[in-house]
């Protein structure tokens, strides 16, 4: 099961959280909550019976006591102890579940846990670097990650994808378990399997070396001719969206975060109401375009700072920024070949652009500009 097919589905956060009910650098909601709970923030705790669902992006998300729709949270730290009643759908650089999920757990993360006493009514997807279950499911487990490791009990079937793979003495899985992995899955005496364990090939890069490099070149040329288009097109449009990332970096980092995840599922809102099929299309084409100029927008942030650091002037011709441009993204992709890091990098500069971006679009829609660089 790939990552980012799995992202993907974390992707159902509604757009209204840019409306959020209550924003600031810490939010706390106690009492009763009879509707639907839309936060953002720097800190947020949800110590409440929230009586529709608790949508919140921020950087520090902890949601206790009792929602009786859906959880539906982006983060730094996810923390979810709440008795949820339906979904839960969460992704962050550290995301734990201690509560009970009524129906189905879809999770993404660096560190992803359904901690011992937990339990999911329904289907638990998960994928992460470092994925621990030691709760109960009560339908099929899906995962992939780094290392995954298994010590509660799964009522269906259990399908893996991982590094290393660990079954623990208290695992007891009812369904057919079936895994890939470099490593054969290391199963602990003890541990109960009812079903068939199948391994299956773990696949390795299809092509060659020599297919790898030469489609990372023509990636790269595609990606550094697509900014160079950006930005003779619209020169102070792009400089000025890349200044927002110097200036208000956690800002622009958690608008990313909220609209990487918010877009996906109003298209599947319009999507679904039939009637809003041509607007979604529209929508999703939106999306895919504002991902690919969010990252260059923060690759020219990169190469401005870079360039002051190296010139030690502010001043920029266009030959330069373009130049400063190229040499931020071949020194992206070079940072990409780093295990781990390299995707974590490119990771929040994708966020910082997207956020940035969106930013200046607001700035520019605000002060009445007819388009996005109206004087080129």
């Amino acid at each position: 099961m790939p990552y980012l097919l799995l992202f993907g589905v974390l992707g159902f956060l509604p757009g209204y959280l840019l409306m959020a009910q209550d924003a600031g650098e810490r939010v706390i909601k106690q009492g009763v909550i009879t509707e639907d709970l839309y936060v953002a923030g720097g800190e947020i705790q949800v110590d409440a019976v929230v009586e529709g669902d608790v949508t919140a992006a921020g950087g520090d998300v902890v949601v206790e006591r009792v929602v009786k729709g859906d959880v539906i949270a982006a983060g730094g730290t996810v923390t979810i102890s709440a008795e949820v009643w339906d979904d839960i759908r969460a992704a962050g650089g550290d995301v734990t579940v201690s509560g009970s999920v009524g129906d189905d757990a879809i999770l993404a993360g660096g560190s992803v846990r359904l901690l011992s006493g937990s339990s999911v009514g329904g289907r638990a997807w998960l994928a992460g670097g470092d994925l621990e279950v030691a709760g109960g499911i009560t339908k099929e487990l899906k995962a992939a990650g780094g290392r995954i490791t298994i010590s509660g009990e799964i009522d269906g079937d259990v399908e893996l994808r991982a590094e290393s793979i660990s079954i623990l003495p208290s695992a007891r899985i009812s369904g057919n378990f079936k895994y890939s992995s470099p490593n054969a899955a290391d199963i602990a005496e003890g541990a109960q399997i009812l079903g068939q364990v199948t391994r299956e090939p773990y696949e390795e890069e299809r092509f060659g070396p020599l297919g790898g490099i030469a489609g990372s070149a023509v990636f790269f040329v595609s990606l550094a001719l697509a900014g160079i288009v950006l930005y003779l097109l619209f020169p102070r449009f792009s400089v000025a969206a890349a200044t927002i990332i110097r200036e208000a970096p956690l800002k622009s980092l958690g608008l990313g975060l909220a609209l990487l995840v918010t877009a996906p599922f109003a298209v599947l809102l319009l999507m679904v109401s039939v009637i809003g099929i041509p607007l979604a299309l529209v929508l999703a084409a939106l999306y895919c375009v504002a991902l690919l100029v969010g990252f260059l927008t923060a690759a020219l942030f990169v190469g401005d700072a870079g360039f002051r650091l190296l010139q030690r002037k502010e001043e920029m011709s266009r030959g330069e920024r373009l130049l400063s441009l190229a040499g931020a993204l071949l020194l992206i992709f070079i940072l990409k070949l780093i295990p781990i890091v390299g995707g974590v990098v490119v990771f929040a500069l994708l966020l910082f652009g997207l956020g940035a971006l969106t930013l200046q679009t607001y700035r520019s829609y605000s002060a009445g500009t007819p388009g996005p660089d109206a004087s080129g």
